[in-house]
Parts: C-alpha cells; sequence; structure tokens
C-alpha cells in the first residue's frame, strides 16, 4: 500500500487514540462519585482535573523536542502506559494526594505527551489537507465527554466509582500501547503524488522552518498566541460552566441543561473538523478572523438578552472548537513543519492561560455580581480584539511569503 493511502489509515488511528484519552473531558462524571466514596469535597475532586490540564501542556513541549532523536510511535507507546497507569491508579487511591498524583500528574504527563506525539507527527502526512488532519484529530479529543460521559456512568452504576477506573485505565493501557505500534514517522517533505499545490496552498507551503527559539524570537507568534488566549478565554467561560449558564441565564432544568451540554460537546468536535475543512479552502487566518467575528458577537448576544440563549452557546462551542483544532495547522502554516513537534507544544501553552483565566473569570463575577452579564461582555471585547490581532497576523504572514516567493522566483 502506498503512503498516500496509508496516512488516512494513521488519521484514523490518530483519531482513535485521542478519542481515548479525550476521556478527560468526561471527568465532572466522576466528581460526585468520588467526593460521596472518600467524603472529599466536590471542589477538591475537582483540583485534580485542574492539576492534569496545567501539566499536560509541559510534557507537548518535552516530546516535541525528544521527537528529533525518537520516533513518535515511541513517544506514544511511553505516553500510553503513563496515561493507563495514571488512570488505572486512581483505582487504589486512598487519599487527595493520591488522586492528585495518579490522575493530576501522571495522567496530565501521558495525555501531553500521547498528544505531541500524535498531531504534528500526523499533520505532517497532509500537506495537501493541513486543517482537516489537525481539525479531525482535534474533535477527536473534544468528543470525549460525549463518548466517554456515559459509558462511565454506566460502569460506575454497574461497578462503582474506583472499579471504573480500573476498567477504564487497563483498556487505555492496553489499546493505547497496541495503537502506538501502527504510527509511522512522516518522511521529511513528504507530498503526495501527483498533488499540485493551488496558488493558496503553495504560500502556505512557502516558509522558512523556524525552531522554538526562532518563534519566539518573531512577532507573528505573539500575535497568534495572544489571539488564542482571548479566544480561549470566552471559550472555555462558556464550556467550564454551561450548564448553570444555561439554568441560570435560559431557566433550564438541570437535566435539560445537561442535554444541551452534551449538543455543546458536539459542536465543539464539529467545530474542529469543520473549520478544519474550511480552513483548507479559504485560508488559516481568514477563518480565524470569521471564528473570532462569531464569537465576539456570539458572547455580545449574551451579554444583552437571555433570548434563545442556547443558540450563541453552541456558536461559542463551535468556533472554540474551530480555532483549536487548526492550532496545528496554523503553526506548520507559520513556523514550517521540521521543527512542528515542539513548536505546536510551545504555541499550546497560551492555551494554559486562557484555562486558568477563563472560568475563574465567569464564576467570580457571577458571584460578586449575581450574574454573568459583565463577564460575557468581557468576553466580546476580547473576540474582537483577537480578530484585529488575526488580521494583523495574516498581514504578517502574506508579506513575508511574498517575499520569499518574489526571493525564490516562484511568484
Amino acid at each position: 500500500m502506498r503512503l498516500e493511502e496509508k496516512r488516512w489509515i494513521y488519521l484514523v488511528v490518530g483519531t482513535v487514540i485521542n478519542i481515548i484519552i479525550g476521556q478527560t473531558y468526561a471527568w465532572s462524571v466522576f466528581v460526585k462519585p468520588l467526593s460521596e466514596h472518600f467524603q472529599w469535597s466536590p471542589a477538591d475532586a475537582t483540583v485534580a482535573f485542574a492539576i492534569f490540564h496545567s501539566i499536560s501542556c509541559l510534557p507537548i513541549i518535552v516530546a516535541g523536542k525528544l521527537q528529533e532523536f525518537i520516533q513518535p510511535k515511541s513517544i506514544l507507546f511511553f505516553g500510553g502506559l503513563i496515561f493507563g497507569i495514571g488512570v488505572l491508579s486512581v483505582g487504589y487511591v486512598k487519599s487527595l494526594s493520591g488522586l492528585y498524583i495518579a490522575y493530576g500528574v501522571m495522567g496530565g504527563i501521558g495525555m501531553g505527551t500521547i498528544y505531541s506525539g500524535v498531531v504534528p507527527n500526523i499533520v505532517k502526512f497532509f500537506p495537501d489537507r493541513r486543517g482537516l488532519a489537525s481539525g479531525v484529530l482535534a474533535a477527536g479529543i473534544g468528543s470525549g465527554a460525549l463518548i466517554w460521559g456515559p459509558i462511565g456512568a454506566l460502569l460506575i452504576e454497574e461497578y462503582a466509582v474506583l472499579p471504573t477506573f480500573k476498567i477504564l485505565g487497563s483498556l487505555s493501557l492496553i489499546f493505547l500501547c497496541a495503537l502506538a505500534v501502527f504510527i509511522q514517522t512522516a518522511p521529511v517533505g513528504f507530498s503526495p503524488a501527483g498533488w499540485t499545490p493551488s496558488k493558496a496552498q503553495q504560500q502556505n507551503l512557502t516558509v522558512v522552518d523556524k525552531n522554538w527559539l526562532g518563534m519566539l524570537s518573531d512577532p507573528l507568534y505573539y500575535m497568534i498566541a495572544a489571539g488564542v488566549v482571548m479566544g480561549a478565554i470566552s471559550g472555555l467561560m462558556i464550556i467550564a460552566s454551561a450548564s448553570p449558564i444555561l439554568q441560570s441565564v435560559g431557566g433550564y432544568s438541570a437535566v435539560a441543561a445537561g442535554s444541551w451540554v452534551g449538543i455543546l460537546s458536539v459542536c465543539n468536535s464539529g467545530g474542529r473538523a469543520g473549520w478544519g475543512w474550511i480552513s483548507d479552502r479559504i485560508g488559516r487566518m481568514m477563518s480565524l478572523v470569521i471564528i473570532y467575528a462569531i464569537l465576539g458577537c456570539a458572547m455580545l448576544w449574551l451579554a444583552s438578552t437571555s433570548w434563545l440563549v442556547v443558540v450563541p452557546l453552541l456558536l461559542v462551542g463551535m468556533c472554540f472548537g474551530g480555532f483549536m483544532g487548526m492550532l496545528a495547522s496554523i503553526t506548520a502554516d507559520a513556523f514550517g513543519t521540521k521543527y512542528l513537534a515542539m513548536n505546536f507544544g510551545i504555541m499550546f501553552l497560551p492555551f494554559s492561560i486562557a484555562a486558568f483565566i477563563g472560568p475563574r473569570l465567569g464564576a467570580s463575577i457571577k458571584e460578586s455580581t449575581g450574574s454573568y452579564s459583565q463577564a460575557f461582555l468581557y468576553g466580546s471585547i476580547l473576540g474582537f480584539i483577537a480578530i484585529v490581532l488575526a488580521i494583523v497576523a495574516a498581514w504578517m504572514m502574506r508579506r513575508r511569503k511574498r517575499r520569499l516567493l518574489e526571493a525564490t522566483g516562484v511568484a
């Protein structure tokens, strides 16, 4: 089988791997059973989730650097071991510190390592469909709550919470390590046979490869990163508190709000794949401008009225998934694919900043004022500022690519 056909198998395998580690987004299903079993407060149990996502950004960078010397399948195998053992170990914990170490530290390290081994490598197989590839992979991890939430709830009902972690950890360990074997390293400069890049695609491929030091010294990185922070703050403000927002602003019951949260997860995942596909056709930065515009308007809608509150919520979910799903392809377009594994990890760091600010901003304003309106207004302002940053970043990329094309005699 030719590599042009095999790459689609790698994309499917990578997506399945991401679906497995996406179980972390179903954490809310486990909070109450864990709290009741150990007599912990829900807030204490939720700290494990915060540790998990705070730590997961760091191994993305480390594993990205290691891929300059080690094959991605080895990185994936190691990450699968750590992730699987971490989740499995939760089934044996006796204390909060044990939970934090097993799930927060080990699980977070495992997830970050796996994500770094999957996304940058597989995206390199798709120079003709970068947006689609990165979007589909991101959709896999984004679908975690939708897939693993019901599975986790059923297992808890049947076996109790600690045996559920033993089951999920064992299955994760087996399947992640097995699937890692099927991933091949993308050849340097891979291009599908018979593919002729369009003018827009040729511009995306015309880029000077920069390592992490070169990227951090480039103003373009900070333009893109600042936009990601602002967009993610707005998105996470909604995603982290979707059910309380629907109940408080829209007057929905807890059951109805829970159903809409599931639909929000679908929009989040669909936005990752859908916007990736769109970005391959109209360009990554143009897609970002549209996404931030929709995001800003949706947040302004929420700040202004409670009418049809689910509509702007779903739009925010779709847009959040969109720019998070394009992160790898944007990094490749701006800084090349040679050092993509590590550069992607550094580009992912702004997300950790947003993860710290976004959920807390919405919750704290609601607690102090009794309303989310002011938080939504701040989110809208951030979305509109992100539009300007995306336009400036697009201009910077277009100008340097034009100069490079002229220098090489292509333009």
